[in-house]
């Protein structure tokens, strides 16, 4: 284990490093924009699209038919917190939700700043001493110019609060831990999926307390804003069923789970694409054991949760958890990557630490850099520079690595707390402690 707040000069190499590439990256992207007046692959295809999961929401924020006329799946605590970003940053109101962001300018800044800020505050909680002052420095700026981080911020999503909760998440117990889970579940459903913690733990103190959380910060802004907030379990759940929902090129631009490959072969023109290769029935069987790679993979995971729970670290279980919610599906978004930030201190404590950050690493690279296929689809209005470009689509190699990198992260993560026997004396009394929390 690294000494506390202790410089280690190998540490520093290896952050600098890393920064380097991950820098070159975020240099890339911003040379492309100048040369082209957009943004390259993986950044959403759309170029007048950019801050607008920031800004649809926001404006059905005070928009009685947000669950009813929109359909929307954001659990109503995304309402409350952007209205109140909008109250502090002096948004505008009227018209539509492209309107409105013209007229915004100092949301934009301000949701920069919090993207900006957040990084900052989780490495200054306890979860973070491990790493001193001069090795956070690397760390920061490798976290917010990472290309899952930036996706995020293209996008304007409230995602990027996930870390900071997750932190807490990961470094408290009690009550703390319970009120971090129950706002994470309000700003992304899936976080539900954390509380089956408390069950392998047998917890149930707990789990009714964060269950309650759960309710209480749902129905009270659900109250306040809408009649019709109940409306949102309905939607949710077509969600979640509607196979139909993402494009194609939405699906590929930045994928976390290896379910992008069976969906594209499932649509009609990814199908149309892959018999240049495959007949009908090879297609289908590629189709089936995508999905069975996957859905062994969660299982085994699972199944060790359950099974060898007594040699796992509660930030461990959390850690495993955290993966398992990135390899769901399609529908959980490219952007959970950014989560991945939060575990990087539980990581380092592992056997097999060096291999795991590096398939962190790689994960946070630009890897899109050259182009495995591309399509011209014609002249948009690119938001960001003001102008009608024409822009190229590529297809790029991180589409194709980051979920088959991610499942194997899953996997290596499984078999490893699988392969523990037993933990130290100590690690076991803290163990004890932490369980009891």
């Amino acid at each position: 284990m690294a000494t506390l707040n202790k410089t280690q000069p190998k540490k520093i190499v290896y952050l600098i490093v890393i920064v380097t590439i991950i820098c070159a990256g975020c240099f890339y992207y911003i040379q492309y924009f100048f040369n082209n007046g957009y943004l390259p692959s993986p950044f959403i295809y759309d170029k007048s699209n950019t801050f607008m999961d920031l800004f649809n929401p926001m404006y059905w924020a005070l928009e009685n038919g947000r669950y009813t006329d929109w359909g929307s799946v954001y659990p109503p605590l995304n309402f409350v917190i952007l209205k109140f970003i909008n109250f502090v940053f002096a948004g505008e109101w009227s018209g539509d939700p492209e309107l409105m962001r013209d007229n915004s300018p100092w949301v934009i800044v301000g949701f920069c700043l919090i993207y900006l800020a957040i990084p900052a505050f989780m490495l200054k909680t306890r979860h973070w001493c491990e790493f001193s002052n001069a090795e956070k420095v690397p760390v920061y700026l490798a976290i917010i110019l990472s290309t899952p981080m930036l996706f995020a911020l293209e996008r304007g999503n409230l995602v990027v609060f996930c870390p900071l909760l997750l932190t807490i998440v990961l470094s408290r117990i009690g009550f703390s831990r319970c009120v971090s889970i129950a706002l994470l579940i309000n700003l992304k459903p899936y976080f539900v999926l954390l509380m089956f913690y408390y069950v392998v733990r047998k917890n149930w103190k707990a789990l009714a307390t964060c269950i309650a959380l759960s309710g209480l910060f749902f129905a009270i802004p659900g109250l306040a804003l809408d009649n019709h907030f109940l409306v949102f379990l309905k939607n949710i759940f077509n969600f979640s069923q509607d196979e139909g929902i993402f494009s194609l090129r939405e699906v590929m631009s930045f994928p976390s789970s290896i379910s992008a490959f069976s969906y594209v072969l499932k649509s009609q023109d990814g199908a149309m694409f892959a018999s240049n290769f495959l007949n009908a029935d090879k297609i289908a069987f590629v189709i089936s054991i995508i999905e069975i790679i996957k859905w062994s993979a969660l299982t085994t995971s699972l199944a060790v949760l359950i099974t060898r729970p007594r040699v796992m670290r509660d930030a461990e279980i959390f850690t495993l958890l955290i993966v398992i919610i990135t390899n769901l599906g399609v529908w959980v978004g490219g952007y959970t990557l950014i989560y991945y930030i939060a575990i990087i201190p539980v990581l380092i404590n592992l056997r097999a630490s060096w291999l795991y950050i590096v398939l962190l690493v790689i994960m946070a690279m630009p890897l899109d850099i050259v182009p495995l296929a591309g399509d011209f689809i014609g002249k948009q209005y690119s938001y960001l520079s003001g102008l009608q470009v024409d822009v190229q689509w590529t297809l790029g190699p991180g589409s194709v690595i980051r979920p088959v990198i991610n499942i194997i992260f899953l996997m290596l993560l499984s078999f490893d707390f699988m392969a523990r026997r037993c933990k130290r004396p100590s690690d076991n009394l803290r163990l004890l402690a932490v369980s009891s929390g």
